[in-house]
């Protein structure tokens, strides 16, 4: 990432944190004023079970987030160098999916057995059978990708006047560019597979949750979504994927299971890799 892209993603993340500490201070006033409300508790998605230590851990996973950007800005003379650094490599694919899953199986483990939750409960993973929940994820995705891809289109064309250097994500190039069919291969099972596990799990399971738990639903939904969109380290797609984060919270409150936004996410990449495939120049 070049220097400019850096600081927008760090700018965003800081501002996220204010309004997470104003909204907190704000929510919590309004709740001992009028004790009858009880908003954040509507939806699917019970969040009464988290507790403040659980918001330790949401802060822990931000400013990792935040140490991650900082590592991540390159020097002016480091950015013409990395710049045709692009082409995959399985090893480093390999350990790019050991690592999601390793901070997936540390935030379980924390639920499990220092919260004592358990996390099929919590996410709804047994609310709806697999073919239920496909069902669902299918029927939600035609107007989703309709929503983000248009979102995506206007974002690039707002944009270019300002900010013409608006190139695809690394792994994109690096995926369109690459003759190492391994490679593709664990970049395809780590976008339309563990991804969507992990990130899911992350971020609307838990970071959704505990913000809802002090907040409310529309608050959090804001404020995890882009989150999530500043992880993808890539400026261009900060606002459709923040567009997308709120689509999976919504999905995930309708239906209170988490394995509707896991399925909606799955088929949303793999239709974005097809399309990389099929329709490269687009």
């Amino acid at each position: 990432m070049d220097a400019p892209t850096v600081g927008v993603l760090r700018d965003v993340t800081l501002l996220v944190w204010l309004a997470l500490l104003a909204g907190l201070a704000a929510y919590k006033w309004v709740r001992h004023s009028r004790p009858e409300v009880c908003w954040n508790w509507a939806g699917q998605v019970d969040a009464r079970q988290y507790m403040s230590a659980d918001g330790v851990v949401v802060a822990a996973l931000s400013i990792l987030l935040l140490s991650s950007l900082h590592q991540a800005a390159p020097s002016m003379s480091d950015a013409a160098e990395k710049a045709d650094d692009l082409d995959l490599n399985a090893g480093a694919m390999f350990l790019g999916i050991l690592f999601q899953l390793i901070i997936c199986a540390v935030l379980l483990f924390y639920l499990r057995n220092v919260r004592y939750l358990n996390p099929l409960e919590i996410f709804g993973l047994k609310r709806l059978s697999l073919s239920q929940a496909a069902g669902t994820a299918a029927l939600f995705m035609v107007p989703t990708l309709a929503v983000v891809m248009s979102t995506s289109l206007g974002v690039n064309a707002w944009m270019q006047s300002f900010w013409p250097d608006l190139s695809q994500q690394a792994t994109v190039q690096a995926f369109q560019r690459s003759t190492d069919p391994l490679a593709k291969f664990m970049l395809i099972i780590a976008a339309v597979i563990v991804a969507p596990i992990v990130e899911e799990t992350v971020f609307r399971g838990f970071i959704y949750g505990v913000i809802k738990r002090f907040t409310d639903s529309w608050f959090a939904a804001f404020c995890s979504a882009l989150l999530f969109a500043v992880v993808h380290f890539h400026i261009g797609s900060l606002i459709p994927l923040t567009v997308l984060a709120l689509v999976l919270c919504a999905a995930y409150e309708r239906t209170g299971s988490l394995v509707v936004p896991m399925m909606m996410h799955g088929l949303f990449n793999g239709t974005s890799i097809a399309l990389m495939i099929f329709v490269p120049n687009e």
